[in-house]
């Protein structure tokens, strides 16, 4: 019997619509990313408001926390990547190499490198404790929207408009395999890799998650239900006490899939708008969305106690 989720707390303060959201390693905050030019960081558990963090020029689409949840990095259209020290909730670095809106960013598992890509369809990894540009490499022949890790840092998936996604050697920045699941005429929308390292999940604009194999490259799990109509979608693996794929949709809800069996078993309604941002706590079983404009909330979802 599949556990039902239910809401549990709704986080307002953002004045435009929520981006991105992510639970902090160590389980103890989430922060969400805005339109609005900040990122508000609450208490996971309790939904409680804790900071905002300020200093971008212009909408935030994404944010990454670092390994040992001591920093956050967040993409922005104004064409930067900041840092946040968490212990003080101030800005301390901004990287600044991109021509273009930057539309995601992510940690390395180790914390030594910072990846960021966008408009502009470069790659640039950063090194966190130099703070300098240590590669920048072309990705994509069209907008990058996604990039990832994998569970070793060892290689790094992109995701691009152009509809490839691509693995690359993070060491040399080398391409080491590109593959393209649905024809040039269909974007990819996001990837991330699971955290075995076997399989990277893939949002495009056939409307469909995909679980590919990243040896072969071949569709291992086709799963739909969701609404996609065309925005870029956050999904996340939920590994806690049952294993999902979870996403946000266009029909205002957020939408739960059986791993294995591929079976839609929960659909979460209450946002007023398309859930874009999710996210999934480390250990417990907290689910995180965040909707467009007409909603601008965050939801906390728990087991129906």
């Amino acid at each position: 019997m599949s556990t039902k989720f239910v809401s549990h707390k709704v986080l307002r303060g953002h004045s435009k619509a929520i981006s991105s959201v992510g639970f902090s390693p160590d389980g103890n905050f989430l922060a969400s990313a805005s339109n609005d030019k900040t990122v508000r960081i609450w208490d996971a558990y309790d939904g409680s408001y804790v900071s905002t963090l300020d200093g971008h020029n212009e909408g935030i689409s994404d944010i990454s926390w670092s390994p040992d949840s001591s920093y956050l990095a967040t993409a922005s259209d104004d064409q930067t990547v900041n840092l946040y020290d968490i212990d003080t909730m101030e800005m301390v670095h901004t990287f600044s190499d991109h021509s273009h809106y930057v539309m995601c960013v992510e940690y390395h598992p180790e914390g030594k490198l910072l990846v960021s890509s966008g408009f502009d369809r470069n790659v640039c990894i950063w090194d966190t404790k130099k703070r300098t540009l240590a590669r920048k490499f072309f990705a994509h022949n069209d907008t990058v929207v996604s990039t990832s890790f994998n569970e070793d840092g060892s290689r790094l998936v992109t995701a691009g408009f152009d509809g490839y996604v691509r693995i690359w050697d993070v060491e040399t920045g080398d391409l080491d395999s590109s593959f393209n699941l649905g024809g040039a005429q269909t974007p990819v929308s996001f990837a991330k890799w699971s955290p075995n390292g076997k399989y990277i999940l893939v949002g495009s604009f056939d409307g469909s998650w995909k679980l590919v194999n990243v040896n072969s490259g071949r569709v291992a799990r086709t799963y739909r239900g969701h609404v996609f109509n065309d925005y870029c979608l956050f999904a996340t693996f939920f590994l806690t006490s049952e294993k999902y794929i979870v996403s946000g949709s266009a029909d205002n809800s957020v939408c739960m899939w059986d791993i294995n069996s591929k079976k839609l078993s929960q659909r979460l309604e209450g946002h007023k708008d398309v859930v874009v941002a999710v996210a999934a706590h480390p250990t417990e079983d907290i689910i995180a969305s965040g909707a467009l404009d007409n909603d601008k909330t965050v939801r906390l979802w728990t087991p129906k106690s």
